[in-house]
């Protein structure tokens, strides 16, 4: 039964509760890879089986999205988000317990299940507090104050490892996530289920946590063990298996677990796929870029963190924006013109060297949170306006699983062509180092000269600059395989600018409908480990 107006709670207060617990979520999970290197000592990790911590959380939080959205919606999207937000706390907690690595395990999938709970009807309570012509503005805000969560976790996070201890950085959300729980319970208010208690469908639901965990497992273990390898594609078998058992099975359901008419729809669709090359982009992009920071120019983990700082504050500056332009004028234009926007950020990366300054640096960040600012709010607006609103949750769910399997599809891919060209431009400038080269011959000469006008004795002089040498070379073909790759991620943008053109303006007829438009507005728009994480 929903409440009268008067029973409201503040808008604002909603706001900063859910804020509160999406930013603890993804500061967590941004600051795990600080961790690993300490929890591969205490528990002794290898680098083989260390992967199965991150992908203990990334399978039942990137394969349940869809199902907890589907039970937002049937049983109230508050109580999911509380238990949700419950959980990942307690599992946060014994994670920072654990005392062996089958526990480590078994907390971090606790957690992945608790985080997939609440982050699909996060932004129902938060859509059914504000009116339709605030919404996009204030999921904009969200969107953008997520974001600041995941990039707190390498800079926050990095401090507390390095001085205190990896286990202190677990629990360190407690005392924060049970002032975010109390105030959840008191004061945010049950959504309405329209009285839809439909069946739970079992069968449909374990295909698709079958289809999408072998998707995600072979996304992340596929440079490991070949992208060709009888694993990765039985992998990738089961994952299409599955799926078109899936198809099949919620076309014949009574109650589907994911209706299919939600794709009748082609807004829908562009705007999910949309979604998935946006991702793409924008998660292969923190790929490339913090590690062209550490590698190439030599940042330590914690300043390369901090250097993402403009990325995050364009966005919270800039993500009202968004939303606001779609309510006035209609999705396609912004999240057209943040695609560009997106595109022209990337490519402009492509020119960066080892000799690149911060502030060049900083004002490509910039430029790429102003395209991402300008394209979440109104992509999220355009597919969550077709759906009804009784469908809000399993369509939210949908919809952000799309962005995290292209986030997922974008670090492994780009970590894959970074392999490829770094190997093709090391090949192609290893040949200039030989002993009928004589440009290599003269640097080779004047390297060795610096050594041996420092005391070292000739032949030693040689060695070490016949090594210097080579990690020159090694260095240069690092710094033109990352321009290629940053030139890709540019192409994903120019290809989601395109298909962004076929969305339809669907504007809001009345209250109900405005509430479709703007239920799920900005999901998870936080800089956190997608479904996949490739550590170098």
């Amino acid at each position: 039964m929903k409440d009268s107006s008067d029973n409201k709670p503040n808008k604002y207060l909603v706001l900063f509760i859910v804020s509160l617990g999406t930013i603890l979520s993804g500061y967590v999970s941004s600051s795990l890879d600080i961790a690993l290197a300490n929890m591969m000592n205490t528990f002794g990790f290898t680098m083989d089986n260390v992967t199965w911590v991150l992908l203990a959380y990334m399978i039942p939080y990137g394969a349940t999205l869809p199902i907890m959205g589907k039970l937002g919606d049937q049983f109230g999207r508050k109580k999911m988000y509380i238990f949700g937000f419950a959980v990942f706390t307690v599992a946060t907690l014994m994670v920072g317990l654990a005392w062996s690595r089958a526990t480590v395990i078994l907390f971090r999938t606790i957690q992945g299940i608790g985080a997939g709970m609440f982050f699909p009807n996060a932004m129902a309570l938060v859509s059914d507090a504000f009116p339709p012509n605030e919404r996009g503005q204030a999921l904009g805000m969200w969107g953008a104050f997520a974001a600041a969560g995941g990039v707190l976790g390498p800079i926050i996070g990095g401090y507390i490892v390095e001085y205190v201890s990896w286990r202190m950085l677990f629990s360190s959300i407690v005392p924060l996530s049970v002032i975010g729980i109390l105030m959840a319970i008191f004061i945010l208010r049950e959504s309405e289920v329209s009285g839809c208690r439909d069946k739970i469908d079992y069968l449909g639901g374990v295909l698709m946590v079958a289809s999408l965990s072998s998707l995600i497992i072979a996304l992340n273990q596929g440079a490991k063990e070949g992208w060709t390898s009888f694993y990765i594609i039985g992998l990738f078998t089961c994952t299409v298996v599955s799926m078109a058992a899936f198809i099949y099975v919620e076309n014949r359901a009574e109650y589907p677990l994911v209706s299919l008419d939600l794709f009748q729809s082609t807004t829908f669709i562009v705007a999910n796929f949309v979604a998935f090359l946006t991702f793409m982009t924008l998660y292969g992009g923190l790929f490339l870029i913090p590690f062209f920071l550490r590698n190439i120019l030599g940042y330590t983990p914690i300043r390369a963190g901090m250097s993402l700082f403009p990325l995050v504050g364009a966005m919270i500056l800039l993500a009202p924006l968004g939303g606001k332009l779609a309510d006035k004028v209609d999705a396609r234009t912004p999240t057209v013109i943040g695609m560009i926007i997106l595109s022209l950020a990337m490519y402009s990366f492509h020119t960066m060297t080892d000799l690149t300054a911060y502030p060049f640096i900083a004002v490509r960040l910039v430029l790429m949170g102003v395209g991402l600012a300008l394209t979440m709010s109104p992509l999220s607006n355009a597919a969550l306006a077709t759906v009804p609103k009784e469908k809000t949750g399993v369509g939210s769910g949908v919809f952000n699983l799309f962005k995290n399997v292209g986030g997922s599809v974008g670090i492994a891919m780009m970590g894959t062509l970074l392999d490829q060209r770094q190997l093709f431009h090391g090949q192609i400038l290893s040949n200039h180092i030989n002993t009928s080269s004589e440009a290599a011959k003269q640097v080779l000469t004047q390297i060795q000269m610096v050594f041996t006008h420092n005391g070292m004795p000739s032949e030693q002089a040689y060695g070490v600059a016949m090594a210097t040498l080579k990690n020159l070379v090694a260095k240069q073909a690092a710094v033109m395989a990352y321009s290629d790759v940053f030139l890709i991620t540019a192409g994903l943008a120019v290809l989601g600018a395109m298909m962004a053109l076929m969305l339809k303006e669907n504007k809001p007829n009345n209250e109900q409908t405005a509430d479709l438009a703007s239920g799920e507005v900005l999901k998870r728009l936080s800089i956190r480990p997608p479904l996949s994480l490739k550590h170098r």
